[in-house]
C-alpha cells in the first residue's frame, strides 16, 4: 500500500503535469524513488520553456526518471 506522503506527491505530480491518467505510474514512482529527486525532476519539467517542450511536460518528467534509473541516481548525465 501507499503512504499518505506517496499519495500526496503522486497527486501533486499529476496535477502539475496536467496528467491525471498517469496517477498510477506516479504512485509507483513515489514508492520507488527518493521524493527529493522526484520534486527536482518535476520542477525541471515545469520550468522548461514552452518552446523546448516537444511532447509534453510529463514526457520530460518521465525521461528524467528513466535517466535516474538508467544511470543510478543524481549527478549522472550522458555528457
Amino acid at each position: 500500500m501507499y503512504t499518505p506522503e506517496q499519495i500526496q506527491l503522486a497527486n501533486e505530480i499529476a496535477e502539475r503535469l496536467e496528467d491525471p491518467a498517469a496517477l498510477t505510474q506516479f504512485l509507483r514512482y513515489a514508492q520507488e524513488f527518493p521524493h527529493d529527486f522526484l520534486r527536482q525532476a518535476l520542477n525541471k519539467a515545469c520550468s522548461t520553456p514552452d518552446a523546448q517542450v516537444l511532447k509534453s511536460r510529463a514526457a520530460i518528467f518521465v525521461n528524467s526518471v528513466n535517466q535516474y534509473k538508467r544511470f543510478g541516481g543524481y549527478g549522472h548525465s550522458r555528457n
